[in-house]
């Protein structure tokens, strides 16, 4: 069972990215594109982890090899994994997005098993299993009514490849705790690789940044950047060290849930029947996967 303190790190990111779907809606129509809004994100997380890092004391110099890890998890999961769903979703509905992501509850513990020759339950695959599906129902009305356009097959490959990219990043991350790199000081250099691979495509496919100067839009940047990003990717690698892959991974499937939930509280959604069975069919999920033993 997961211990009382390693369910806050479980606990936090769930709460904290559900919320983020709606703090991105704030940045939408922006002449920021999204490109260069994440790259800015990932960069003021970046230079603030450092920050803090070098005010304790606890900057840590990294060796080459954990340099390399570190950057190509950066690259990953703060560069090609939010690009590639930024550009998705713009020919397809976000719940296939959401969709999407929970098949790393599969992914990252499978590629685990084949880099890293780590055990994997046959409760992560029931439990994984029962996430998918309980994601699909809630997300499938709206899907039922979504107009499909000619990027779609593209679009839905992009976001395959968003999901397995962070399953890559999320398997860097496993060998930079083998190395006994400090969580702290790998992600403040992953993210800052992260951030320097998207600012090189923001300029390449964007050309010229143009700051946004509304006040809602840098409101829900510096939530995105300190709640979002620096507080919630912190605690989910500190938990995938406790506890492994496979329990981490379910933060893929909740949170997803709970953003609909933020859609009924603040966005007037109205529950269908498939969304409350969809929602009971996760946590069953999330039971059996969190129940069992740690790997």
């Amino acid at each position: 069972m997961t211990s009382g303190r390693n369910w806050w790190l479980f606990f936090i990111p769930v709460v904290v990215w559900s919320t983020t779907f709606y703090a991105i809606t704030l940045q939408l129509a922006s002449p920021t594109t999204p490109a260069y809004a994440v790259a800015m994100r990932f960069a003021l997380a970046a230079a603030l982890l450092f920050a803090w890092l070098r005010v304790h004391g606890e900057l840590q110099p990294l060796g080459a090899g954990a340099h390399r890890w570190a950057a190509l998890s950066g690259v990953c999961a703060y560069g090609i994994s939010y690009v590639l769903t930024y550009v998705a979703e713009q020919h397809i509905p976000s719940g296939l997005v959401a969709i999407a992501f929970t098949l790393m509850v599969f992914m990252t513990p499978a590629l685990s098993r084949v880099v890293w020759r780590t055990d994997v339950s046959p409760r992560t695959w029931v439990g994984g299993g029962l996430g998918v599906l309980g994601v699909t129902l809630c997300f499938l009305p709206d899907l039922l009514r979504a107009e499909l356009s000619a990027a779609f097959v593209p679009a839905m490959l992009a976001m395959m490849l968003a999901a397995f990219v962070s399953s890559v990043a999320a398997v860097c991350s496993m060998q930079l705790n083998r190395m006994a790199v400090p969580v702290t000081n790998y992600t403040a250099w992953a993210m800052a690789y992260g951030a320097t691979a998207t600012f090189a495509y923001a300029i390449v496919a964007d050309g010229t940044p143009k700051l946004d100067t509304r006040l809602s839009f840098w409101a829900a940047f510096l939530y995105l950047s300190l709640a979002g990003t620096l507080l919630a990717f912190l605690c989910y690698l500190t938990l995938m060290k406790r506890e492994g892959a496979a329990r981490t991974m379910y933060i893929s499937v909740l949170s997803p849930i709970g953003a609909v939930l933020v859609s009924i509280l603040f966005e007037g959604l109205r529950p269908q029947a498939l969304t409350i069975t969809g929602v009971l069919i996760a946590l069953a999920g999330a039971w059996v996967t969190l129940g069992g033993k740690r790997s």
